[in-house]
């Protein structure tokens, strides 16, 4: 699980735990909450009861046992004590009792039941061992012309506060969460050391020059999602490594040979071998183009390496590449005349396309590809240049007939100091390719090749051109 979901998860729950908890306490508080006390009304109890009660009164008794659950047993009386509604058993409705009398009732089952007496102002409690009072305290303190007697049993005694409820309810909220966001971290940080720690070993291994090993990290997260960065670049480093092997095993043997042979005519001279005038110039001449010959290796080998590097990318240009390609055409084809090649040229292309190039980079390519078509095609071969436009964006072939590549050596034509097998017989040092690629690709284009065979051996160069170049 990537690491922004797990902390997407730990805020939702956060937020989402505490509502669910809180909704959760209201249903229930709603589902279980008491019943109200079903009173009569005023007009049904002055039907039922034998004594004249006042509207007033009435509704001052309702307004008072308005809060009183309907589990609660309730009864009404009068100043003098007749009952006008009960469902206290033991009080009878219409019955008049003496205060002495209802006293004792009270006494008798108060170690079953809780008893509070009220009007609807005052309020008198008798607890476990009510006191008797006087008929003549008790009706002082009477504001209305009816009281109520209300009674619960000692098992059903009133449950903690709401407060002291929601107060457990909070601290078992707060408990919840703490448990959810610890577990949570837990398992984020986690991952993230997890993922850390495979990556550091991975990165150590890189650092040590091990290459072959390929990185796998299990997960699914953003840090683990990096390995196949990394892989990108262990393969990447490998090519590089093969790449200066390559290199630097092509400069060797290039160098060997000139050097060697300016050895060799060096120490004839000094020893006297070549001893007349004619055997001493012609030493001298051999000596002096291989020394050539290496200075043209080093500069294009020097060259090489400044365009590998491609930092002149940061200062291209926009310009009309259709002008710069039919000036080319137009010089190929002179080119052509001269060399007894058949030169056959092609620009379809927007007059006020542009895109970003150098020029003196782009010509050298030009006039690396032309040249090797050129030579390698036979005296009064085809050379084909052309340039059109795809949905990719611009195409450029370059083709000869005559003298092709073959298969195998496809894959490495474009790698320094490679010659392939019909190019043995000709000079060059090797980099012409190798220059023609990382001047492409620094550019961000594409270079491919092509051999058809079935139609006079055609080998073609393609160079595929972005729209967005």
């Amino acid at each position: 699980m990537k690491i922004r979901t797990q902390f997407t998860f730990f805020i939702m729950g956060i937020v989402i735990i505490p509502f669910l908890i809180f909704t959760s306490l209201f249903l229930i508080r709603h589902y279980n909450r008491a019943e109200q006390l079903l009173l009569p009304g005023y007009n049904e109890i002055s039907q039922i009861a034998e004594v004249n009660i006042t509207a007033k009164d009435w509704h001052l008794i309702e307004k008072t046992l308005n809060h009183i659950p309907a589990g609660v047993e309730v009864a009404v009386l009068t100043a003098n004590n007749i009952v006008v509604y009960s469902t206290i058993n033991m009080l009878k409705q219409n019955e008049s009792y003496q205060d002495a009398e209802l006293m004792q009732l009270i006494h008798n089952s108060s170690k079953k039941y809780y008893y509070q007496i009220e009007t609807p102002v005052p309020l008198i409690f008798f607890n476990k061992q009510p006191n008797i009072l006087k008929s003549n305290k008790m009706k002082n303190k009477l504001k209305s012309e009816l009281f109520v007697i209300t009674r619960i049993e000692r098992e059903k005694r009133r449950k903690p506060s709401f407060f002291i409820s929601f107060y457990w309810i909070i601290i078992a909220v707060f408990g919840i969460l703490i448990i959810f966001c610890s577990i949570i971290l837990s398992i984020i940080s986690r991952s993230i050391t997890h993922s850390i720690t495979m990556l550091e070993k991975a990165t150590k291994q890189i650092t040590m020059g091990n290459l072959d090993e390929p990185i796998f990290i299990k997960g699914s997260n953003e840090i683990t999602s990096l390995t196949e960065s990394l892989n990108k670049m262990r393969l990447a480093l490998k090519e590089d490594n093969l790449r200066r092997s390559r290199l630097i095993m092509g400069i060797s043997h290039d160098l060997r040979t000139p050097i060697a042979l300016i050895k060799g005519y060096t120490e004839a001279l000094s020893d006297g071998i070549a001893s007349d005038f004619e055997t001493k110039q012609k030493s001298l001449g051999i000596v002096e183009s291989k020394i050539e010959q290496l200075e043209d290796m080093i500069d294009e080998l020097i060259n090489f390496v400044k365009l590998d590097s491609g930092q002149w990318r940061e200062n291209l240009e926009l310009h009309k590449i259709t002008i710069f390609l039919k000036d080319f055409a137009q010089r190929l084809e002179s080119d052509g005349n001269l060399l007894e090649r058949v030169v056959k040229t092609s620009i379809n292309l927007d007059e006020s396309l542009l895109v970003a190039y150098d020029e003196k980079l782009f010509l050298r390519v030009l006039e690396n590809l032309t040249s090797n078509a050129f030579r390698y095609s036979e005296k009064n071969g085809n050379v084909f240049f052309e340039a059109t436009s795809s949905k990719d964006g611009i195409e450029i072939k370059i083709s000869n007939t005559g003298s092709f590549i073959v298969q195998e050596d496809i894959p490495f034509i474009f790698d320094p100091f490679y010659r392939g097998s019909n190019s043995r017989r000709e000079k060059g040092t090797g980099l012409g390719l190798s220059i023609v690629k990382s001047i492409i690709e620094t550019h961000g284009w594409k270079i491919s090749v092509f051999v058809e065979t079935e139609q006079n051996n055609l080998t073609t160069f393609l160079i595929g051109v972005p729209s967005f170049a």
